[in-house]
């Protein structure tokens, strides 16, 4: 599959041009109307398609031409020019020169022609052979000149339409297989191009084994070799006669085109059409119809053509074309499905949309009756249909804007003023008849400065005016009227001016808003806004004031005191960058979507400053709205780290006991609660009771009691694993938590508490000896209850220690 590039101007050839490389199977890359791209898509974007099919005249400031010499002066890439001016392109070497119009096969041929001609032009001096079958695989003529006079090698294509075969062809005299004055006209080119060693192009008639006479567009390229000597010359042709026909045809319809432009309405353009379809294109019965409603209704056809509406819902041809705004051929339209019942006399039609306007349709008494030669002259005809009801359209639509402005000025809440050139009134609409107090009779040929301006502002209003007449224009000022009452209205002025056939000021457009009140408003406006300016400085609380992208507009100085940052550092960009620690980010940015999306916030939240110390803050955040949407959002900041740090000093004091450390009774229970749910079975309750407290305390002192109080705790801290559970549950009183702990695991556990009181009482120089008494009991399962196992856990601890 080859890529191939389209640079054209006109839609209709685009799609015709696409269509026939999609038949061939190959793929478009891109298609162009302006030059300028076209060559940026290649020299600029390095794009590289296997050939470029290219018109001469293109939309933009480069014609093809131009576009061509570009692209070829940095590539290799061939090209098929589209043109009817030969004379401008003689320096330029394309693969292919195609003269407009063309047949879809005479462009499928050159398509084929241009791909495999390049290939040719480079391998042609190794493999003979190779070239040989590649010439004779394609449908355009070509044949080698060994002299003037004299075949070389001759393709097959050419071989066929003199009627002759190869080797009877290959070597021998022109003067064997052509007239004598065939002879004549094709030795003078031949001659020409042997003598001027460049290539030439020419049109010339030569008859084919039929007898019939065909116009070739013969071209004639010179090889030479290396001492600048004419080695051969390739000649390469194309039967050019049906389109040499076909462009008098499209001359014919482009002459029509300017009859088009004396039309006034869409009947007259109609009836023109379907005159120029019969005698132009020689179709017998044809038919328009154009789009009213939701129906299409006959507006001209041929005299035996059967009329009727057609509703654009019911199934038939004509909906069809205009729905998906392409055109049809129907071979057969007696049995096609989407042909609504027709008259047998009707055997075939082609069917074209008339832009947004309609459909064109012709029919034929016999089957396959239309080519797409047809179909493509009467697309023109109808192209040129489309830009005449287009023009209509486009002067009625001047004409309906132009009541239709003169019934918004009449109507219009605004002030318009239309004046002379010298400052007399010409037009005053209602608005200003309403805001003076003045009629229009009364105002007309007054000039503004003497009816309405003050004595103290008519220099300023003549000046304006002055400035207009020297052509600085438009202009915008703002001044006050006096109305008829004497009420001062304050008005907002914007001035144009209409200028004559000799540019000079015939009139002076002044369109006016009476901003009396919007004048008040802002007042009133700027009194508010130094009212919150002094709020938002003077706050106790740290302010900042986003955008909907969550970018800093305005902190006050409580926000730069508090994180550190100063208000131009951090305009404009997102401030989670600034305050948010990293380890906040998810959340941080969750808060953030949120208040984009117009919820309101009020979270305690972790936040730092600009030396990366973390802080606890109070966030209240919430959208800024006005009546049509949000425009902001506005965020406070409090400072609560030290209220937080005595939060949590209160949090672990209630779960905790404050002399050791452990978990105190309140704890423990909860944890005994938690536990009925638990699954980390086998779990063993251990309770331990320090021995001889009471006695510790009355011979040593309650100091001292405490002393082993934490002991204890210690000693017991130190057989615990972390997941282990250990509380002070009363004065001398200890509780264990084990989880995943069963019996021999338990044991052990006791075990190394025994050994740690040893430990320490060998150390211990002074006082009673640390003794602790120790229960424990095991929950295997969720059969027992854990008040259960908590009682037999104690009883064994009061039976050891009785022990």
């Amino acid at each position: 599959m080859k890529k191939i590039m389209i640079i054209e101007d006109l839609k209709l050839h685009q799609r015709k041009i696409k269509d026939i490389i999609l038949e061939l199977g190959h793929q478009v890359s891109a298609v162009f109307a302006y030059g300028e791209k076209a060559v940026d898509y290649i020299l600029k974007e390095n794009n590289s398609p296997d050939l470029i099919i290219i018109d001469i005249i293109l939309k933009g400031e480069i014609n093809g031409y131009q576009v061509a010499k570009k692209i070829s002066s940095e590539t290799n890439i061939p090209f098929i020019i589209l043109s009817s001016c030969k004379d401008e392109i003689e320096d330029f070497e394309a693969s292919v020169y195609l003269n407009k119009p063309f047949s879809s096969q005479e462009l499928k041929n050159n398509i084929e022609l241009a791909l495999y001609k390049y290939d040719i032009y480079k391998k042609m001096l190794k493999n003979n052979e190779e070239k040989k079958m590649i010439l004779d695989t394609i449908d355009t003529q070509i044949w080698y000149l060994k002299d003037p006079e004299t075949y070389g090698k001759v393709n097959q294509a050419h071989a066929d339409f003199i009627g002759f075969d190869k080797s009877d062809i290959e070597n021998k005299k022109l003067t064997k297989f052509l007239t004598k004055d065939e002879v004549e006209v094709c030795n003078t080119g031949n001659q020409k191009v042997f003598r001027e060693k460049k290539k030439i192009r020419t049109e010339e008639w030569l008859e084919n084994y039929e007898g019939k006479k065909r116009l070739l567009a013969i071209t004639k390229n010179p090889k030479l070799n290396k001492k600048g000597e004419v080695e051969y010359v390739v000649c390469s042709a194309e039967d050019i006669t049906a389109r040499k026909e076909k462009e008098k045809i499209i001359t014919d319809l482009h002459k029509i085109a300017i009859d088009f432009k004396k039309l006034k309405n869409e009947k007259e353009v109609c009836e023109m059409a379907i005159k120029a379809a019969e005698n132009i294109l020689d179709f017998n019965l044809c038919n328009i119809v154009l789009l009213k409603g939701k129906e299409l209704i006959p507006f001209a056809s041929s005299s035996n053509f059967e009329q009727e509406k057609i509703p654009l819902s019911k199934k038939s041809i004509a909906a069809k074309t205009y729905l998906e705004s392409k055109s049809f051929i129907i071979d057969d339209l007696q049995n096609n499905l989407e042909a609504a019942a027709v008259k047998k006399i009707y055997k075939s039609a082609i069917s074209i949309p008339i832009g947004s306007f309609g459909v064109f349709q012709a029919t034929a008494a016999e089957k396959n009756s239309f080519s797409k030669n047809d179909l493509e002259l009467a697309e023109i005809l109808i192209s040129h249909v489309i830009a005449a009801l287009d023009r209509i359209d486009a002067q009625q639509e001047i004409q309906d804007h132009k009541n239709f402005l003169s019934n918004i000025l009449e109507v219009q809440s605004g002030l318009v003023l239309l004046l002379d050139s010298e400052g007399g009134i010409v037009y005053f609409n209602k608005a200003c008849e309403t805001l003076s107090g003045y009629t229009e009779a009364e105002v007309k040929g007054r000039t503004v400065w003497d009816l309405f301006i003050g004595k103290n502002a008519k220099e300023k209003v003549e000046n304006v005016f002055n400035q207009l007449k020297n052509k600085d224009y438009p202009t915008r000022y703002e001044n006050y009227w006096l109305t008829k009452n004497g009420e001062k209205k304050e008005i907002s002025w914007s001035n144009n001016v209409i200028l004559d056939n000799e540019e000079q000021i015939k009139y002076i457009v002044a369109t006016g808003i009476d901003i009396t009140q919007r004048k008040k408003q802002e007042e009133k406006i700027k009194e508010q806004k130094a009212y919150f300016e002094q709020l938002f400085n003077n706050s106790p609380e740290a302010i900042a004031l986003l955008d909907n992208k969550n970018q800093v507009m305005k902190v006050n100085g409580k926000f730069e005191s508090l994180f550190g940052f100063k208000q131009p550092e951090m305009l404009n960009q997102n401030i989670d960058n600034f305050i948010l620690p990293k380890q906040c980010l998810e959340t941080g940015k969750e808060y953030t979507k949120k208040v984009i999306n117009g919820e309101e916030i009020k979270v305690e939240a972790i936040r730092k400053n600009k030396d990366g110390k973390r802080m606890d803050v109070f966030v209240q955040a919430f959208p800024i709205k006005l009546a049509d949407g949000q425009i902001g959002i506005y965020a406070l900041y409090n400072d609560i780290t030290e209220r937080k740090k005595k939060e949590k000093k209160i949090e672990y004091l209630s779960f905790h006991d404050e002399m050791t450390g452990l978990y105190n009774r309140r704890y423990f229970e909860n944890e005994l609660s938690r536990l009925e749910s638990s699954r980390k079975y086998p779990i063993t309750i251990v309770i331990g009771d320090l021995d001889g407290l009471k006695h510790i305390n009355d011979n040593y002192g309650h100091k001292k009691g405490d002393e082993y109080i934490i002991n204890t705790a210690n000693i017991l801290k130190r057989a615990a694993r972390t997941e282990d559970v250990i509380a002070r549950i009363g004065g001398d009183e200890f509780a264990i938590i084990l989880p995943c702990t069963n019996r021999r695991e338990a044991h052990i556990f006791c075990q190394r508490i025994k050994e740690n009181v040893e430990e320490f009482n060998c150390v211990l120089t002074q006082g009673k000896s640390l003794s602790i008494s120790i229960g424990f009991e095991v929950m295997e399962n969720n059969s027992q209850s854990v008040d259960e196992v908590f009682k037999k856990a104690d009883q064994k601890m009061y039976i050891n220690k009785r022990n």
